[in-house]
């Protein structure tokens, strides 16, 4: 049996989080989030060791975690961008974010050298009037376009502070221009 990768604070936390349930498989999302949090993303030792909290295969767990875009299976880096490139970002310039993003991060998905930061597609983020709309660690960042996905990553790479960095972006975010014929 392995060593338990989670720590005693959030065993007692998930026991917590399963008392205020009639059923305690109610929690499991709760659960995996704090694990997440915990250990950075949801690896397999993670998934039996839940699995063993809630008295449940690892399958079962491993199908909620794999159903949920939000858990990761691989370590995102410390800033996780989240840019939606459906109709409305597309149309306010998503794709030249995705270009920029590609040059500076890296491949979709993947994590730069330094584990300082990924990026990924998702669907709509249900904030079209800041398109192209984004997030970082599900922070919303308003009208990420590619100067703007520039300024977010220099940022970033330099060691500013999440919010710091946020706030500017939000204080100077413009809603897209949209062409007179459109």
């Amino acid at each position: 049996m392995s060593p338990p990768v989670l720590s005693e604070a959030l065993h007692a936390r998930a026991r917590e989080f399963m008392s205020r349930y009639p059923q305690k498989r109610s929690a499991l999302i709760l659960v995996l989030h704090a694990a997440q949090d915990e250990v950075g993303h949801i690896t397999d030792d993670v998934v039996r060791e839940v699995a063993g909290l809630f008295e449940l295969s690892a399958a079962d767990v491993a199908g909620v975690v794999t159903f949920y875009t939000m858990f990761k299976r691989d370590h995102p880096g410390r800033f996780l961008i989240s840019l939606c490139t459906q109709s409305a970002c597309a149309f306010a310039g998503a794709d030249g974010a995705v270009e920029k993003l590609r040059e500076l991060v890296g491949a979709e998905h993947a994590t730069t050298d330094d584990g300082a930061m990924s990026w990924e597609e998702v669907e709509c983020l249900a904030f079209c009037s800041a398109a192209p709309a984004a997030q970082v660690n599900y922070r919303d960042v308003p009208n990420l376009t590619a100067d703007r996905a520039e300024r977010l990553c220099g940022a970033l790479r330099a060691g500013r502070e999440l919010p710091e960095v946020l706030d500017e972006l939000r204080a100077d975010a413009k809603p897209p221009e949209v062409p007179a014929d459109a």
